[in-house]
């Protein structure tokens, strides 16, 4: 959707993606003031509220070894006339390049004098500070900021913003504030949520009261699950199954849907072979690799495919045995 958003209320920002989109060819050192203090400035001309949200970083964590896939960037120490590397995705590459970064950022943002009328908000750590505002944010643990940025969404609406505006490059982003559309409209009817989404010609605004009116509640509500069930940053995607053929089956059976919002309501529930969720979900899994086929099981699926249909090894559903653990698929999904 290439439709423009109306005056906003808010910003959220998801901080990394603003990092990388910044120009930084004319900047000589890390000085915040150059580009990203300006940057806040114009985008407060068209709203009242700036939020920059972060990810952390633990060491421990599962995020942890997806970075580590991406490669390991040159380490630079950060600091107000350290020289800004000239290899920037590099830089940007190391972790505790950019755990500093941020700080670095916060802090500077933090310290700044903002017009009268205006707020901003910014992490820091699992602190929130805020400038121009008469509240303050309670802290928040969450490690990415895909889920941290409907904290701010939902603080923003409860403070009155009406219309606001989410800027992000992650798919992931969007795929979660449409799970949690209704819950977070639920007290405020006139919300309106939009995102700005991609770069260069990818750019477009999504306006996620629309998405989420076409899906309808149960098919919003169950899509963070579904993204989680079918392939995300920490769960394997069906071989040769990208997300269009996975939205095709779900398509062609809406049943599973009733277990994807079941695992999202509980996300404690004790799944187990025999459990109605996994049936669904069994029965989903062989719907991806063979729409006609009226199995239920994969391990029969599989049998069918390989022998009758000559399918190849790469071609046919995995073993029920080797079905993601439920709890790994909860915790993606949450």
């Amino acid at each position: 959707m290439h439709i423009t958003p109306p005056f906003l209320d808010a910003r959220i920002l998801d901080g990394v993606a603003v990092v990388y989109l910044l120009p930084h060819t004319n900047v000589t050192t890390f000085n915040a003031n150059g580009v990203c203090i300006p940057h806040i400035l114009k985008l407060l001309e068209s709203c009242r509220r700036v939020d920059v949200v972060w990810d952390s970083y633990i060491a421990s964590s599962i995020k942890e070894s997806t970075r580590e896939k991406r490669g390991k960037g040159v380490r630079r120490k950060v600091g107000g006339p350290t020289k800004v590397p000239s290899n920037w995705p590099d830089f940007l590459r190391d972790s505790t390049n950019k755990e500093e970064l941020f700080q670095f950022l916060s802090d500077k943002v933090g310290s700044n004098d903002w017009p009268d009328g205006k707020e901003v908000f910014i992490t820091s750590g699992t602190d929130v500070i805020s400038r121009g505002s008469d509240h303050s944010m309670p802290r928040c643990d969450h490690e990415e900021a895909d889920t941290r940025i409907v904290v701010h969404l939902k603080d923003a609406l409860d403070k009155g913003c009406t219309t606001c505006l989410v800027r992000t490059v992650d798919t992931d982003v969007v795929v979660i504030l449409i799970g949690k559309y209704h819950s977070l409209t639920s007290q405020h009817q006139m919300a309106a949520i939009w995102v700005a989404f991609g770069t260069g010609k990818n750019f477009m605004y999504l306006d996620i009261n629309a998405i989420c009116y076409a899906l309808g509640k149960d098919r919003s509500t169950a899509l963070p699950m579904f993204h989680s069930f079918t392939g995300c940053d920490t769960t394997s995607a069906f071989f040769g199954k990208g997300k269009k053929s996975v939205w095709e089956a779900w398509n062609a059976y809406v049943e599973v849907t009733e277990a994807f919002n079941n695992l999202m309501n509980h996300p404690y529930m004790t799944v187990t072979v025999n459990c109605k969720e996994f049936q669904l979900l069994e029965r989903f899994t062989v719907i991806i690799y063979n729409k006609k086929s009226n199995l239920d099981s994969v391990n029969e699926a599989r049998k069918e495919l390989f022998s009758q249909k000559n399918r190849t090894m790469e071609n046919i559903p995995p073993t029920q045995e080797v079905t993601v653990p439920p709890h790994q698929l909860r915790d993606d999904a949450k």
